[in-house]
């Protein structure tokens, strides 16, 4: 329940971000929530969390303007990190089940 509020937070902040421009010392503080949930996510449990760390540094780097991504290319990258955990959670659970 508290990630989903945190990452639908987060989701009203990137439309608003595109409709209103807001500034980059915003989304560094967005990104080092991203990323600090992520890692609280995976210490609790390995790949849970995962997509939210990976998110979390692109939105640090764009706001320190290393890379540049326009809102299609940020769409595709959350996409892309939500791919990698789930694929990762099928490799562990199988592991797992492989394992007992």
């Amino acid at each position: 329940m508290f990630w989903g509020v945190i990452l639908f937070t987060a989701g009203i902040f990137i439309l608003l971000s595109v409709i209103l421009s807001v500034t980059s010392p915003v989304w560094l503080i967005f990104g080092a929530i991203a990323l600090v949930g992520g890692i609280v996510s995976l210490i609790k449990s390995f790949p849970n969390g995962l997509g939210l760390s990976i998110i979390g540094v692109l939105i640090i780097f764009q706001s320190l303007g290393y890379i540049k991504m326009g809102f299609w290319e940020f769409v595709v990258a959350i996409i892309a990190a939500g791919l990698i955990e789930i694929g990762l959670k099928l490799i562990v659970a199988s592991y797992r089940k492989e394992k007992w």
